[in-house]
């Protein structure tokens, strides 16, 4: 056999010299020794004897991370978990069933007053010593461990006792050997213990730690591609790589996501600022429509004193001549009168005038009545026509007309009273329906805003909450929202309200916004009521099977709910339905009737504790728009849509109705007063009788015709007179009073100029100059108006300015409400918005409210800001993080996934260096090699190409404008984002995946390839087993630092085998031994007493370990040499 390693090394490299344990175990009270002074050696005893105890000793020493060692290997079950230091420690031995109990007593040997020691000592051929030792005590009922090594021998009775659990021990351990150099380590922790003695015994990484503890259970392989790949390659940390980029990454993209706020805020702003500005231009507007005002006053009032004057002196000279004229016309009438009286006294002289006159006067007087009377019955005739009656009516008629006009009047005061209450009653209605309208369209844009079914003062008190708390509604849902009824169960949609409408209208609040909820609650007055749970973290029963009767088969309220999958109260709403709200849905009265409480018909009769039972059929409680389950609400809302369509339907008729009403009161009250007037007006019939003076009027005019026709000399006396009274009554009637009428009119309009001017002389006087250049250059047209259209001007041009102040102050108002909720906006953006942009409200938090309209410039000045300091600063950050990130970072993480790659192949080499010094099989003499093959997953390949593309080609991005962002954009940042998936970066990351590993058996003489060796399936378990060993050999050489020189002094020389033989033939066993051989390993062997006879030649000592009264464990030592002499005694007997 080819021995690669010399002969002369057999001793190279770290050898356990000696081990001590104190209180381990069964191993009780005494300090327990094992010296095989860098020699094999053998460890043996029955079954239960304690030998796995020590193995489990050796692996705390030398595997102190707890993932990577497990005890009792023997025991052929991997991390048996009923062995463990706390254990180890107390010492348990059994368990025990006292009597009465029905549990078992785990039985102990120490408390927990104890402590323990182990302790080992390794030496190289350099006399170079390492002794690595823990300690492990109880402080407060916790275990408390303490690592360290010291450069010298040390032993427990002379370094470690007396123990004190108060650290004495420690400092007088330092003192004793304290020197020109350290010589005693401690450590904080088992990390910094083994990474010191790794590099103390030479090893590669504290992988080789783990090795260890696999070579102590050594089991064969099963498969071969994961032990290379586990075992015997380094595991690069390409987590921190990835962090390291995320933190570059996450830096530029910080700044990406100011740039993008900036651009969001710049965005938002710009119409808050040209609503600033057209609400300026109002208020700038309004100023000067006010100043034009004010000047108008006195500009008017100035300018009518000046055009007055004029006015006032054509008034007077017009008065005196109307004077003037009034004078001669009243001489004229004197004259006139003084005639007609000559006349008259001419005829009176004449008996036949005398006659004349007084049938005249006769004849004057009945023509007036009867003009009387006609006039009446025009007027009676208008009223009865619109009344209903007939027109110029006999007397019979009249009075039968005037009896039904009573009656009618009577009727009207009656059913006016009805027509009052009807229209009352009506306009009640109608004031409700518009109520009822505006909280169902109120409703109904709430519950588009805010997607749940959810009452509308309940979800404003919940905005509060969030406006003042900061949170969003996924962090305070209302319970309502994370419940709906199940898919196929609407027929108990009713029911399951009734039940859970309480609990649905609660607000769940976290721990987190517990406190500024109660804040908020408790110091405002909500307008309304509010019910929140406080939730805490715990621990969910909902996988526990809740507690039903054996004969249980109805489902229950948690059967037909569905819960919100992705929130994160999900468990706790289901275990509260679970507690409190889980009746059971009974199908029929008698299923209901068979339970003592919690149950519910789907009819909704519900059953609680204590035999009450309720059943609510109020019309509001069943209306499926007050329903408050689910997180979609389409189907509320088209419920309250159509409700809203059938309000405003009967509100379109109620006001039909009332229209009908109010015609028919304005038509009976019109006739009322019709019939009223007429039998007020017209108390009697001879109040219209106008025929009976036409004969007596007749009859005096012929009288008087008769008369004049018998005198001549009489008519031309009459002719004149007629004339001279009707020249009288010409100047009497016309002439004389419409010039009397002209003269008081200027009199008036004399008295009004001097008040108006009176009036604008005051006004002058009350107010100080001002300069009208602006006024009257605006105003032009004013100048040229003449005093009576410029009075008239006066009130429309105040009137306009005033018209024009209101219109403008409405746009005002209207720019103000839009930048109110443009504000809004701004201030309380969208969720997605926040959720983007995490500082969003710190950056608007110091900007005034919506309510401080008066101070929208800030908002102007915040957007100058943006536009001219920060969106710039931003991207220039961009620019200069964009260069680092592309150039180096993205460099670096592909580089090191390169540098692995090309690591696993030397890796591969050196293992392969070490296998070609091992002979595997004799005839032909063969050895192994290794192989890694590229394997390349989609995953990998994905994760290779978007790697490469995120890595800039310099000269190509330089050559386009924004270059660099573009590459960022559509190769860096999508590689990020798919980085961000922990799972997929567990399978792209690590490059030992990327590869396959094979065995390949080569013939030594003449290099030719025998077999290869992909999987262990269809190899014997002694072939698996020789390719185990030839493999783990490898892992050791190459992860123990074994050179093939085999003269290397700072490496690890020293593996222990827990019975590795029971399993396999002594053939394969023994190849174990020889291969240890060759890599010149210190070998402890544990293993019963019927396999000794497969190691007896090969070890120096032998330690037998028994059990003592089932309790304590006692280790005898010897060399082998004794061993067998009275093993040969016992064989052969005297």
């Amino acid at each position: 056999m080819l021995n690669l390693f010399s002969t002369s090394s057999d001793t190279a490299g770290f050898r356990l010299d000696y081990m001590e344990i104190y209180n381990w175990g069964t191993f009780h009270e005494r300090i327990f020794r094992l010296a095989p002074q860098g020699n094999n050696a053998l460890l043996t005893g029955a079954n239960a004897s304690g030998k796995s105890t020590i193995i489990d000793a050796l692996l705390t020493l030398l595997v102190p991370a707890k993932k990577d060692r497990f005890y009792n290997q023997s025991s052929g079950v991997e991390k048996k978990g009923n062995r463990t230091e706390e254990t180890y420690v107390l010492g348990h031995y059994g368990n025990i069933q006292k009597e009465g109990e029905r549990g078992v007593t785990t039985q102990a040997l120490r408390d927990k007053s104890a402590y323990s020691v182990l302790l080992a000592s390794f030496t190289n051929t350099d006399q170079r010593v390492v002794t690595i030792f823990q300690v492990r005590w109880f402080s407060g009922g916790e275990l408390r461990r303490s690592f360290g090594l010291a450069h010298v021998p040390l032993e427990i009775q002379k370094d470690f006792q007396p123990f004190d659990g108060k650290g004495v021990w420690r400092r007088r351990l330092e003192a004793s050997y304290r020197g020109a150099r350290t010589l005693v380590e401690f450590f904080d922790g088992p990390v910094g213990y083994a990474e010191r003695i790794t590099q103390l015994f030479g090893m590669r990484s504290t992988k080789a730690l783990g090795l260890f503890n696999q070579i102590v259970g050594v089991k064969v392989l099963d498969d071969l591609d994961e032990f290379i790949r586990v075992n015997m390659l380094e595991e690069h940390d390409a987590e921190t790589q990835y962090l390291q980029l995320k933190d570059s990454f996450t830096t530029l993209i910080d700044a990406k996501v100011n740039i993008e706020k900036a651009r969001t805020q710049i965005e938002m702003l710009q119409p808050i600022a040209d609503l600033a500005g057209k609400i300026e231009n109002a208020d700038e507007r309004l100023r000067q429509l006010t100043t034009d005002k004010d000047t108008a006053v006195y500009w008017f009032a100035k300018q009518s004193i000046s055009l007055a004057k004029e006015k006032l002196d054509m008034e007077t000279k017009e008065k005196e001549r109307q004077e003037t004229e009034i004078s001669r016309l009243r001489r004229r009438e004197e004259k006139l009168k003084q005639e007609e009286r000559t006349l008259s006294l001419a005829i009176e002289k004449d008996e036949v005038g005398r006659k004349l006159k007084e049938l005249e006067d006769d004849i004057e007087r009945l023509s007036k009545k009867r003009d009387e009377h006609v006039a009446a019955m025009d007027a009676y005739n208008e009223l009865a026509g619109k009344a209903g009656f007939t027109p110029s009516p006999s007397q019979e008629t009249f009075n039968a007309q005037r009896e039904q006009a009573r009656r009618r009047v009577e009727a009207w005061t009656e059913a006016k009273e009805a027509y009052i209450r009807e229209q009352v009653g009506a306009e009640h209605e109608q004031k409700e329906l518009a109520s009822r309208i505006e909280d169902i369209v109120h409703t109904v844009e709430t519950l588009q805003k805010n997607k749940n079914n959810i009452p509308l003062r309940e979800t404003e008190i919940r905005e509060a909450i969030l406006a003042h708390t900061g949170a969003t509604k996924e962090e305070i849902p209302f319970v309502g929202e994370l419940c709906r009824v199940a898919e196929g169960e609407q027929e108990w949609e009713t029911a399951l309200e009734k039940i859970l409408h309480h609990f649905a209208l609660h607000l769940i609040v976290p721990d987190k916004y517990y406190h500024q909820v109660n804040e908020y609650v408790n110091s405002t007055n909500l307008k309304g009521r509010i019910l929140f749970y406080r939730y805490l973290p715990y621990n969910s029963l909902a996988d526990i099977q809740a507690f039903r009767p054996s004969d249980e088969e109805e489902p229950q309220v948690i059967d037909k709910i569905e819960i919100r999958p992705d929130s994160e109260y999900e468990e706790w709403v289901r275990d509260m339905i679970l507690e409190k709200y889980n009746y059971t849905c009974a199908d029929d009265l008698s299923t209901f009737e068979r339970y003592k409480e919690k149950a519910v018909t789907r009819e909704g009769l519900i059953k609680f504790a204590g035999e009450r039972h309720e059943k609510d059929d109020r019309p509001h409680i069943l209306r499926r728009e007050n329903f408050v389950l689910g997180w979609e609400n389409k189907e509320k809302i088209r419920l309250l849509q159509q409700e809203l369509i059938r309000l405003q339907e009967q509100d379109s008729a109620l006001a039909k109705e009332i229209g009908r009403i109010r015609q028919e009161a304005a038509e009976g009250e019109t006739l009322c007063g019709l019939n009223r007037r007429l039998t007020e007006l017209f108390p009697d019939y001879q109040k219209i009788n106008w025929k009976r003076y036409v004969d007596e009027i007749q009859r005096k005019q012929d009288e008087k015709e008769a008369l004049e026709k018998g005198n001549d000399h009489l008519h031309t006396l009459q002719t004149q007179l007629e004339q001279v009274r009707e020249e009288q009554r010409r100047l009497s009637a016309t002439d004389i009073p419409e010039n009397t009428r002209q003269m008081i009119h200027s009199e008036y309009r004399i008295e009004q100029l001097q008040k108006e001017m009176d009036e604008n002389q005051r006004v002058v006087a009350s107010i100080r100059s001002l300069l009208f250049t602006d006024f009257e250059k605006n105003y032009a047209y004013l100048c040229e108006l003449p005093y009576d259209q410029l009075k008239q001007e006066r009130g429309k041009f105040q009137a306009r300015n005033e018209r024009e102040r209101k219109k403008l102050e409405n746009e005002k108002r209207g720019y103000e409400d839009e930048a109110k909720v443009k504000i809004t906006e701004f201030k309380h953006p969208d969720e997605s918005i926040v959720a983007r942009f995490k500082d969003w409200r710190a950056d608007v938090d110091a900007l005034p409210d919506a309510t401080h309209i008066e101070l929208i410039a800030a908002y102007r000045q915040m957007l100058e800001r943006l536009e001219k300091e920060n969106l710039p600063k931003y991207e220039k950050q961009f620019d200069g993080y964009l260069q680092k990130t592309l150039t180096d970072k993205v460099g670096e993480f592909r580089m090191f996934f390169i540098n692995w790659m090309h690591t696993i192949k030397s890796n591969i080499d050196m293992l392969n260096d070490s296998l070609k010094g091992i002979d595997y099989r004799m005839r032909p003499v063969t050895y192994i090699q290794l192989t890694a093959l590229p394997q390349i997953s989609e995953e990998v390949h994905e994760f290779k190409r978007l790697m490469d593309e995120a890595v800039p080609n310099i000269q190509k991005i330089n050559a386009v404008p924004d270059g660099r962002r573009i590459h960022f954009y559509e190769h860096v940042e999508p590689f990020m984002r798919r980085l961000e998936d922990e799972e997929w970066r567990s399978k792209v990351m690590d490059v030992r995946f990327w590869f396959t590993y094979k065995a390949e058996e080569f013939n030594r003489q003449d290099g030719r390839k025998e077999t290869t060796y992909e999987n262990m399936g269809h190899l014997s378990g002694g072939e698996k087993a020789q390719l185990t060993y030839t493999i783990l050999g490898s892992a050791i050489a190459y992860q123990f630092g074994l050179t093939k020189s085999g003269l290397q002094s700072d490496s690890f020389r020293f593996v222990a085998i827990d019975e590795a033989f029971k399993a396999q033939d002594e053939d394969k066993a023994r190849y174990l031994i020889t291969l240890c051989k060759q890599l010149h390993l210190q070998l402890l062997v544990v293993t019963p007493n019927d396999n000794i006879h497969i190691v007896e030649n090969d070890i120096s000592y032998v330690y037998f370990v028994e059990r003592k009264e089932e309790k304590t464990s006692w280790l005898y030592s010897m060399p082998i040499e004794q061993w067998k002499a009275e093993a040969h005694e016992q064989d052969n007997p005297a």
